[in-house]
């Protein structure tokens, strides 16, 4: 038979080891409840690299866009300034055709010499149908400007592709001299008269029918 002392130092031990037991149980579950702390920490930190890539890319896609929209704008806008400087080279032209023709017709009045119209310069309307940028009006102006029996010329209208030339001339236009430019042999010729030169690129004059 167990004597008090022996039962009362088992009672001890047990509760010694329940107490110990207890303690371990607390920190595991406090370790457990560490681990998903962690474990969600990772996850909302993944989370946030995520969508943080995402917006980067978002922003590039989105500077590259801008860039490429204000490089089509530099370019249009360079073509226009362009085009609009070849409108004023031609008016400054017409204003010293305008000047001499007044000056020939001073001398005319003062001494009968004939003036420049009578010496067989003459007016003609050059029209374009189909040009498809402000640059290749710019050079088909050039162009005419080039021609031998060109004095002057100057840009009147330039909308939708419609390209219309005012030309000061000595002689007749026509249409084989428009060979020579670089796209001058894609042009088909509408209509042909003293006062009136009419052109269309190849798909714009297919569906017209040529005149004079």
């Amino acid at each position: 038979m167990e004597s008090p002392e022996s039962i009362g130092r088992e009672a001890a031990a047990r509760d010694e080891l329940e107490r110990q037991v207890r303690q371990l149980q607390e920190r595991l579950a406090f370790y457990e409840g560490f681990d998903q702390l962690i474990q969600e920490n990772v996850a909302q930190a993944r989370e946030l690299f995520r969508k943080a890539a995402e917006e980067r890319e978002a922003a590039s896609a989105a500077a590259a866009r801008i860039r490429q929209d204000a490089e089509r704008q530099a370019v249009a806008n360079r073509a226009e300034l362009a085009f609009v400087a070849g409108e004023l080279r031609g008016l400054g032209a017409a204003v010293d055709a305008l000047s001499r023709r007044v000056a020939d017709a001073l001398a005319a009045n003062g001494n009968g010499a004939a003036p420049a119209e009578a010496m067989g310069e003459q007016r003609v309307a050059v029209v374009v149908h189909g040009v498809p940028t402000a640059e290749r009006a710019l050079s088909l102006q050039r162009f005419v400007a080039s021609l031998p029996q060109v004095v002057d010329v100057s840009a009147r209208e330039f909308v939708g592709g419609l390209l219309r030339l005012d030309a000061r001339v000595r002689d007749r236009l026509t249409r084989e001299q428009f060979d020579a430019w670089e796209e001058g042999r894609m042009m088909l010729l509408l209509t042909d008269q003293p006062d009136v030169l009419e052109l269309a690129f190849g798909e714009q004059g297919a569906a017209a029918r040529p005149t004079g």
